[in-house]
């Protein structure tokens, strides 16, 4: 815009020089013309005087002059050219036919211009009758007018370069002027500017526009922060690709993942930061159908890869985390096949015995001992099943709360330890109970379970004369139990799996302590629901030692 104002400004200037040069030209030639005439006419009247004094001798003279700008001729009444001091008169034309001629005949002057025949120029002609009857004319070509306007051409071009050189400057100035406001207009307060009349619509205009778009780009970023906000904090990993395989956006699940800085990974083709195989396939799936599955293994944890095309010119991805899912499955098929080789193992000797009873092959005096072979073997069976039952109840009722209540746990194990006074003195194993009271907010029912298979397990796995320790203690906000045994210990490798159902350290101990390997199972699944933790330490034929850590009120 400032360079077209600029131009023209100076393009008007300068067209205004030229013009008015060209017009001042004319005047210079039109006054030139007139000045021309009028010294035509002066000139006429000096030679008609110097004529009517002596004729002879007086165009002898004008023959003889040096100079001749002034062309003379003299024509007598009939057009015979009697003198003319450029060309030899008998060599020139009758003139009687001549505009100017003619006049001067008939009105005593005449003045006319047109091209001379015999100087091929544009000449101008003043005839003036003598009073003997002759005609004298004088004439001036146009080349002299021109030569006198070309003269003052230089300093007329002079005066056009210093106009144009000033109308430049001037132009600049004018311009910046001009300019000036619009520069400094602010377009963050445009309703606020002091500038000229004629952009108070515009101004206007841009003052709502902007309205406009301040509150769509609010929306936009209110929007963005809503979907960053829910991407960043999703426990599932979000991805978005363009066409091309590069990263448009990555969540930090996503970017932990791939152990990758999400600012880092922004414009990235995905494949250069994990090239496994099922990401690959997953891709290539996802180009071909439009969406597609994988199942994705890194650090010993399984995801679920999940893509979709977004209309052809993406796509997104997302990572469900599946360990636990892919771990309860395995679980599931463990304990399904574990329930039935448990089940099958009681009912198969129970069969049996029935079986050898029913076909007659038992002596009279042995048939008590099959009988209590049966009954064990039936009880044991019954206890497996509770057992079970009490894990499933205890698998629906994870985060329930319901009869929940304060359980004070010196008591509760004081109560558990002398329902199962009878099964330790058999084994001549002593319980104690020491420490201090504590309350905590359970469910009497597991917590009393936990108890009891904690100390079952400390009278059925520990020596001849062994003793079990509970102690009671409290921490800020938590309350602790120690169960320490001195018996057979657990080893290192089977510290991991002891919690596992169906898991038995020493299985060739089964027949003798009629453990189901579900005990502490039962015990991990309590402390759970009780939202607490348990830490073992044991060692090999010395004794075990769980701490149980459970929150307070």
């Amino acid at each position: 815009m400032r360079n077209k104002i600029f131009k023209g400004l100076l393009f008007l200037a300068t067209a205004a020089v030229v013009a008015a040069s060209v017009l001042i030209a004319v005047i210079m030639y039109q006054g030139s013309m007139t000045t021309m005439q009028r010294d035509l006419r002066q000139e006429a009247t000096y030679i008609k005087m110097g004529l009517e004094q002596g004729e002879s001798s007086y165009l002898q003279a004008l023959s003889s002059e040096s100079s001749k700008l002034t062309r003379v001729t003299l024509i007598a009444p009939d057009g015979k050219v009697l003198y003319d001091n450029y060309v030899a008169a008998e060599k020139m034309l009758n003139h009687k036919d001549r505009e100017e001629v003619q006049e001067a005949l008939t009105g005593g002057a005449g003045l006319a211009d047109r091209m001379s025949d015999t100087l091929s120029e544009k000449t101008v002609y003043y005839a003036l009758r003598l009073e003997n009857g002759n005609v004298l004319r004088v004439a001036r070509t146009e080349a002299s007018v021109f030569s006198t306007v070309a003269g003052n051409i230089p300093y007329m071009i002079g005066v056009v370069l210093l106009v144009a050189l000033v109308a430049m400057v001037l132009a600049r100035r004018i311009t910046d002027k001009m300019v000036l406001p619009l520069n400094e207009v602010d377009l963050e307060h445009p309703l606020e500017n002091d500038t000229y009349d004629e952009l108070a619509p515009f101004l206007t205009r841009i003052s709502q526009q902007q309205k406009l778009v301040t509150e769509g780009l609010r929306q936009l970023r209110q929007k963005q922060s809503e979907m960053t906000a829910i991407t960043q904090n999703m426990n599932e990993g979000m991805i978005l690709l363009n066409d091309r395989q590069n990263i448009l956006s990555i969540n930090d699940s996503a970017a932990k993942l791939f152990a990758i800085q999400g600012e880092e990974a922004l414009g990235k083709n995905i494949l250069t930061l994990e090239r496994g195989q099922e990401v690959q396939e997953l891709l290539q799936k996802v180009a071909d159908s439009g969406s597609g599955e994988k199942l994705y293994q890194k650090d010993g944890r399984y995801y679920q890869l999940c893509g979709s095309s977004v209309g052809g010119k993406g796509s997104v991805l997302l990572i469900f985390d599946v360990t636990e899912k892919m771990a309860a499955e395995t679980l599931r098929r463990e304990f399904s096949a574990n329930v039935s080789h448990e089940l099958k193992t009681p009912l198969q000797s129970i069969l049996g015995y029935a079986e050898i009873m029913k076909n007659g092959l038992v002596q009279e005096g042995d048939k008590q001992r099959f009988m209590e072979k049966i009954y064990s073997e039936a009880g044991h069976l019954i206890t497996l099943i509770d057992n079970i039952m009490k894990l499933s109840r205890l698998d629906e009722a994870a985060g329930s709360a319901n009869n929940i209540e304060s359980v004070e746990l010196k008591k509760l194990l004081e109560a558990t330890a002398l329902r199962l006074q009878s099964q330790a003195e058999k084994k001549n194993v002593t319980i104690s109970i020491s420490g201090c009271e504590a309350e905590v907010e359970g469910v009497p029912s597991i917590l009393c379970e936990v108890a009891y298979n904690l100390l079952d397990n400390g009278i059925k796995y520990n020596r001849e004369g062994g003793s079990v320790e509970v102690n009671v203690a409290v921490a800020p906000g938590e309350a602790v139990l120690t169960f320490s045994d001195t018996g057979c210990g657990i080893s290192m490798a089977d510290r991991e799996r002891v919690f596992e159902r169906f898991y038995r350290v020493d299985k060739s101990h089964f027949k003798e302590t009629g453990g189901t390997g579900l005990g502490l199972s039962i015990v991990k699944h309590g402390v759970m629901f009780h939202k607490g933790h348990i830490e073992l330490d044991s060692e090999l034929e010395k004794g075990t030692t769980i701490k149980i850590v459970l929150p307070r009120k």
